[in-house]
């Protein structure tokens, strides 16, 4: 068994942090949403969830790429630099999301695009519970 040595600062490649599975427990929340918006009222419901929930989901995707590219004990500026820059990133992505959709999806049903929105949203506060503590401590 070899180990391997890694500089400071350097991509991982190895062992995905349990964030990423967050991501694609957003993503299944938002089709399950938008699944849900189309057998209660048809095919506006669900693409205004389907937005709803990728207006969220996709710059978060990105903010994880790029925060949680680096291990943790050994590159903990590059962590910090990479948090900020995609929190600023992931904010702006969002906010043109936003504009995006109110901009070109005619017709919107717009209380199941925020319900959805604010559902995945609320994923995040959920991860401990969905991967305990112990899990996040260990991958990290």
């Amino acid at each position: 068994m070899q180990i391997l040595r890694r500089k400071p600062g350097q991509k991982t490649d190895r062992m995905r942090p349990p964030v990423h599975r967050l991501v694609l427990v957003q993503l299944g929340l938002t089709l399950a949403m938008a699944i849900a918006g189309y057998l209660m009222a048809g095919l506006v419901m669900a693409y205004s969830a389907l937005l709803g929930g990728l207006t969220y989901t996709l710059p978060n995707a990105l903010f994880t790429q790029q925060v949680f590219r680096y291990r943790p004990a050994r590159a903990i500026g590059s962590i910090v630099k990479a948090f900020y820059r995609g929190e600023v990133v992931k904010l702006v992505l969002t906010a043109l999301c936003f504009a995006a959709v109110f901009k070109w999806a005619d017709p919107l049903d717009a209380r199941m695009f925020f319900i959805t929105f604010i559902l995945v949203l609320l994923t995040n506060s959920l991860a401990p519970a969905l991967w305990g503590s112990k899990s996040l401590k260990l991958r990290a």
